[in-house]
């Protein structure tokens, strides 16, 4: 009966992915366009767009969705590597948002 309890509950556990236990967000479209979007614009967008050379190329939500995942935009914004250093820095207004809406909180 132990075995048989063992391997029902293995079974379980082993059927979850990593995926299923902790949630993953999706940032809002609509905050970006009006809270985030106006903040990339004034602080980004000089070096990360399509005219510059600087990737990730940050004009459209799908391309900051891009950076999310796969260039650390958030941790670089947080840890005030972005802007990069002698460019005016984001104020911690901006910096909240742009992590609260990362986090989607």
């Amino acid at each position: 009966m132990l075995r048989v309890i063992f391997l029902v509950l293995l079974f379980i556990v082993s059927s979850c992915t990593y995926n299923e236990i902790i949630p993953i967000c999706e940032p809002d479209e609509q905050i970006f366009s009006d809270l985030v979007q106006p903040i990339i614009e004034s602080n980004c967008m000089e070096c990360h767009s399509e005219s510059s050379s600087q990737p990730p190329v940050l004009e459209t939500y799908d391309g900051v969705i891009n950076a999310l995942n796969n260039h650390f935009l958030r941790d670089r914004v947080i840890n005030r590597e972005m802007p990069p250093y002698g460019n005016p820095p984001m104020s911690e207004s901006d910096i909240n948002i742009i992590k609260n809406w990362a986090d989607c909180e």
